[in-house]
């Protein structure tokens, strides 16, 4: 609204109130100077109010500051931290150019999310849970999960935490015709996190981390262990995962944490190349890789110098080949080792160890699925599942350095009942050829079998029963048995 008067009605005003001067003196001209005095005040006031006038109108800095969101706008969980912050679109995540012809088979172990895949091809094709990194071409995800194992043994079978057959005791070892025990145990809980990003040639880079707490398998302490942490881009893979004479998705969906005892199963750093070659009815793969050696001997037995100890000068090597299709998957794969010690004064020796593992899964209807895997070699202990701390890789025998061999075999059927229920049934077997040099309670056979039915309620949600038999037999044909029950539920992170 205007404020300012005009002149003449000001003027008009002084003269309505200024006594008559031609009355009294007649001096005219002090009285028309008195007014043009005013008229250049009120001029200037009129100035001072316009400019006020437009400063009003004009935003300034202060004025224009972003207001805050209304409380709907607000992120729930920052809002109860009392911080304002809009919400805008959902960061999107770009759906994977190629996904992975293995199918997710969600197993109780939960192993098929840690192996490297050709071209980085995820199993899921939403890649849910993955967040972008503001500013970058990054995805992340922070994956895992809580559980606890309710273990009912009916005798000692030598390992409270895990189904070792291997480690079931005979007539005169410790522990022989021990009663029943149980055993709770959260050691399988597991932490993991996973980075991609877009690199050159229109690839991705994946760097996957997992975590567990079975550094010490027999005691119940939970020991932090790294079971992954490598990177893969451009089908080159460096770092620690599973060996590539390993085959992950032949693993059957079993409850106890070890798995069945005739399965290759060891987790070690690597330098590995895969080569995808591709054709009409499915995904051929070539793969090559140097990985960590040693050399499991027990140095200390008499044949050995005294002072004698493993030692490893070539790395193990693996090749192999691999098909994946709609119906399911082969891979083949051998492996070549040098099994060496030395002593400080005494000789020291090496022998060839090798070995060639046949693998595959078969897709039965819409989720069922067969498991198969049978290995043989000399030398390969280490890699057997239910052999890897037993010393058995080389001994003397007759006076001769050699190499022991092995033979192992596994099988697994699962069953989905239903949406929500499934069981597994798997048996396995490992024989050796173990020397005398080893002493009579050197293994030469082991048995395991496993039923299960598990629940899931839930996606994030799980528990399993599972019943577990194990026999031994040593060199000296000494014989022990076990049985378990073991109770698990799980919670995912995310699933």
């Amino acid at each position: 609204m205007k404020t300012r008067l005009p002149s003449s009605l000001a003027a008009l005003a002084l003269f309505a109130q200024a006594p008559c001067a031609s009355a009294e003196n007649g001096d005219v001209e002090e009285l028309k100077a008195m007014v043009r005095e005013m008229q250049k005040t009120i001029a200037e006031q009129n100035a001072r109010i316009a400019t006020l006038e437009n400063q009003k109108a004009a935003p300034s800095k202060k004025t224009t500051a972003r207001k805050s969101p209304k409380p709907a706008e607000k992120e729930p969980d920052m809002a109860a931290a009392g911080i304002d912050v809009p919400v805008g679109a959902p960061p999107v995540v770009a759906e994977p150019k190629e996904i992975s012809a293995i199918r997710d088979a969600d197993t109780f172990a939960d192993l098929q999310q840690a192996a490297p895949r050709v071209n980085n091809a995820p199993l899921d094709p939403k890649l849910k849970g993955f967040i972008p990194i503001p500013g970058t071409d990054t995805l992340f995800k922070i994956g895992g999960s809580a559980r606890i194992d309710s273990i009912l043994d009916f005798e000692d079978n030598g390992n409270p935490n895990q189904f070792v057959p291997s480690s079931i005791p005979v007539p005169g070892q410790s522990g022989w015709d021990g009663g029943e025990r149980t055993a709770f145990q959260a050691k399988g809980t597991r932490l993991s996190l996973e980075l991609r990003r877009p690199v050159a040639n229109d690839d991705t880079l994946r760097i996957y981390s997992e975590y567990d707490f079975f550094d010490d398998s027999a005691s119940s302490a939970m020991k932090f262990r790294t079971r992954h942490f490598y990177g893969q881009a451009w089908n080159f893979l460096i770092g620690q995962t599973f060996s590539a004479f390993m085959d992950i998705d032949a693993f059957p969906d079993v409850v106890d944490y070890q798995g069945p005892n005739g399965i290759v199963n060891r987790r070690q750093p690597q330098i590995r190349y895969t080569l995808p070659v591709y054709d009409d009815v499915g995904e051929v793969q070539l793969f090559a890789s140097v990985e960590q050696p040693e050399s499991k001997i027990d140095t200390v037995l008499p044949d050995f110098a005294p002072g004698s100890s493993t030692v490893s000068r070539l790395p193990d090597s693996v090749v192999g080949a691999r098909w994946e299709g709609d119906t399911g998957h082969i891979q083949s794969a051998a492996i070549f080792r040098e099994l060496s010690y030395e002593s400080d004064h005494g000789p020291d020796d090496d022998v060839l160890g090798w070995g060639v593992n046949f693998s595959g899964s078969l897709n039965i209807g819409e989720k069922d699925k067969l498991s198969a895997q049978a290995t043989y070699g000399e030398g390969i202990s280490r890699y057997i599942n239910d052999l890897s701390g037993e010393n058995l890789d080389a001994a003397f025998d007759g006076g001769d350095f050699e190499a022991i061999p092995v033979f192992a075999a596994m099988a697994g059927y699962t069953h989905h009942w239903n949406g929500r229920w499934r069981s597994t049934i798997s048996g396995g077997y490992v024989h050796t050829d173990a020397p005398d040099s080893l002493g009579p309670f050197a293994i030469q056979d082991t048995l395991y079998s496993s039923v299960n039915l598990m629940w899931h309620p839930t996606a994030s949600f799980r528990m399993g029963l599972e019943y577990l038999y194990g026999h031994k037999e040593t060199l000296d044909g000494s014989e022990g048995d076990a049985n378990r029950l073991n109770f698990v539920v799980r919670y995912d992170l995310v699933r």
